[in-house]
């Protein structure tokens, strides 16, 4: 039996303690767990605000004229649109198209570009309604993350998870026009439900998250392997109804499917975008990928400048998400594991030049930190070291240099 973690529920020692009963002490435990948790996102999301608006006066970025238009001369907020920011918001306003030879914004989900397009009419702005839907999602998405951890671990472990998440050199695409922080959000919600046995709620949720990102579509195995475990472990065969629930996510990319078969005639056409726009390939079977790979570790030494510094995230991540993979399907169950291992693996293969922004979607990584990863001392100084490195790669997103 392990130690109680301070932030775990005590039990009262003695018949005459005047100690609240544990329900109530648990609530009021969580209750002071998620204050601090909500300050700790409202303290970082603040510094991240202010580091942007500072990058884009210290090396002004070119802005685009539909910027200009919708937000004026505010630097501060339009620092956070970059990059496929601006695709999702062209879903928005004008819906899709394909090009079979070039880029087009068919490869982005639907869903986040809905939203958008559904709260427009009431900010009367589309990339105040995009930057709306991507905090709150945010917001969510630390939430989700914190109570799943608390349900698994206890709140220590859960204010853990959350400031790993918060600190993720990665983390500023949460703040951005882009779909990373409403897929974490429904992940979190799809996996915390798995491991509560809800599995027509965890398909519904993962339904969704498979009409946000391509990596939803993992959410079907993983739960699939859950249910399996769940009813093995009962020495029972798996419900037809649970089977049926584990394959719900799956109805969220063949809806987007069907939709891009009628109006393009290629169910397809959202990897066909990919490929052909962006050269999304299995790139480790290519010897040059790995000499590139060694040409970076012998640099490591000898970091020079903003370049170095990503190219070294390219090849510390990726055997880090693979550990911590690892624990999730020990620590948090079959669900978790499987989907960690899938999401991780497709990242590092499909997705090494922006394998740090990836590992976004690999929802368990952050959560089984909470749980194993390092504590005192050593944790707070990663913790500050992965802060100074958000700081440097923001400064580069919010001044148009993060990529090209």
């Amino acid at each position: 039996m392990r130690a109680p973690e301070s932030g775990d529920v005590p039990t009262p020692s003695s018949r005459g303690s005047t100690s609240p009963p544990p329900a109530r002490l648990g609530d009021a435990l969580r209750g002071r767990s998620v204050i601090r948790v909500l300050t700790a996102l409202l303290l970082t999301r603040l510094v991240l605000f202010l580091v942007g608006a500072c990058a884009t006066r210290i090396l002004p970025a070119a802005s685009e004229p539909r910027v200009e238009a919708y937000l004026g001369k505010s630097l501060s907020l339009a620092a956070w649109v970059r990059w496929d920011a601006w695709w999702y918001l062209s879903v928005a306003e004008r819906g899709y198209w394909f090009d079979q030879h070039g880029k087009s914004n068919v490869a982005f989900f639907p869903l986040f570009p809905l939203l958008i397009r559904l709260l427009e009419p009431v900010v009367r702005n589309p990339i105040a309604a995009g930057l709306l839907v991507a905090n709150l999602a945010s917001v969510a998405s630390v939430l989700a993350l914190w109570w799943w951890v608390c349900e698994r671990a206890g709140p220590r472990a859960g204010e853990r998870a959350t400031a790993w998440l918060l600190v993720y050199p990665f983390a500023f695409f949460f703040h951005s026009v882009y779909a990373e922080a409403l897929f974490f959000v429904l992940a979190s919600l799809t996996l915390a439900a798995a491991g509560r046995g809800r599995w027509v709620q965890a398909g519904a949720c993962g339904a969704l998250a498979a009409a946000t990102r391509p990596m939803g579509i993992f959410l079907v195995p993983a739960l699939l392997w859950g249910v399996w475990s769940a009813a093995r472990g009962q020495a029972t065969r798996p419900r037809g109804l649970d089977v049926i629930a584990a394959m719900l996510p799956a109805a969220g990319l063949l809806a987007y499917m069907l939709f891009l078969g009628r109006a393009f005639g290629d169910p397809l056409a959202f990897w066909t975008a990919h490929a052909a726009g962006w050269d999304v390939r299995l790139q480790w079977i290519f010897a040059s990928h790995w000499y590139e790979t060694l040409r970076i570790v012998r640099r490591l030494w000898r970091v020079q400048g903003y370049t170095s510094l990503l190219d070294a995230s390219r090849v510390i991540l990726p055997p880090v998400f693979v550990v911590l993979s690892v624990q999730a399907y020990r620590r948090l169950g079959p669900a978790a594991g499987v989907y960690a291992g899938l999401a991780t693996a497709v990242a590092i293969l499909f997705a090494s030049e922006s394998v740090g922004r990836e590992f976004l979607a690999v929802v368990p990584a952050f959560a089984v930190l909470g749980v194993v990863g390092p504590t005192g001392g050593i944790g707070d100084t990663l913790r500050l070291c992965s802060l100074g490195f958000l700081f440097m790669f923001l400064f580069a997103f919010v001044t148009g240099h993060f990529v090209g």
